[in-house]
């Protein structure tokens, strides 16, 4: 990880939000990996027809088995290949280690976008049909900064490309600070289902776009 040297913020501290910041990130990554597994599982049980109902969060999931296993794989490809390709290590020792991982990611990354704006408006979404809404600006989101990632990189204008990298990435990995937040924080505190799916659903949008301004200005 590089730290700018041109921040008002001491080095000390800013290796302390980088490392705090990494370590989050690959806890999400291990989630979004987790839950992968599990969707996949599901979904290949629905059409085993070994799985016929689950509960009605998960049901949604048993209606669309194709979407959901396309969708919950790509994630796990996603959610590897980040690390690797953010990593400055990785990404300077290993150039074409990291453009490979770029040429996998990328694609993956733009497939999980559409389908997570045909999600969006062929599942059913809890909570108000501005929840659909949400759903569907963060899809197209991730897909236009992963495609402005790769024309900043065709021009070799590497700064700026690895500045969309990490927007897109971080709208992507949004999937798993949700079932963080709604499993192990807001529903263990006492709020119902619903209100903590609705705190979530908009919040999450805003804040991680705000977070990968913030890393992008740290690092």
């Amino acid at each position: 990880m590089i730290i700018r040297d041109n921040l008002r913020l001491p080095k000390p501290a800013l290796l302390v939000i980088a490392t705090l910041g990494w370590l989050l990130l690959l806890y999400l990554c291990w989630i979004m990996v987790h839950d992968g597994f599990m969707r996949s599982y599901f979904s290949i049980g629905v059409l085993s027809g070994a799985i016929t109902e689950l509960d009605p969060f998960n049901n949604r999931y048993i209606e669309h088995p194709y979407q959901s296993i396309i969708h919950a794989g790509l994630g796990i490809i996603y959610a590897i290949l980040g690390p690797l390709q953010f990593a400055a290590p990785i990404r300077e020792r290993f150039k074409k280690f990291h453009r490979i991982c770029g040429r996998i990611l990328v694609p993956c990354a733009v497939a999980i976008g559409i389908s997570a704006i045909s999600i969006g408006l062929t599942f059913p979404v809890f909570g108000p049909p501005a929840n659909k809404i949400i759903v569907v600006i963060s899809g197209a989101f991730m897909v236009y900064a992963f495609i402005r990632a790769v024309m900043y990189a065709r021009q070799r204008k590497l700064i700026v490309h690895r500045e969309w990298m990490i927007r897109g990435y971080a709208i992507g990995i949004i999937v798993a600070w949700f079932r963080l937040m709604l499993n192990d924080v807001l529903q263990p505190a006492g709020l119902d289902f619903m209100t903590s799916w609705n705190i979530v659903m908009w919040t999450s949008f805003p804040l991680f776009l705000l977070a990968a301004e913030i890393w992008i200005r740290l690092t």
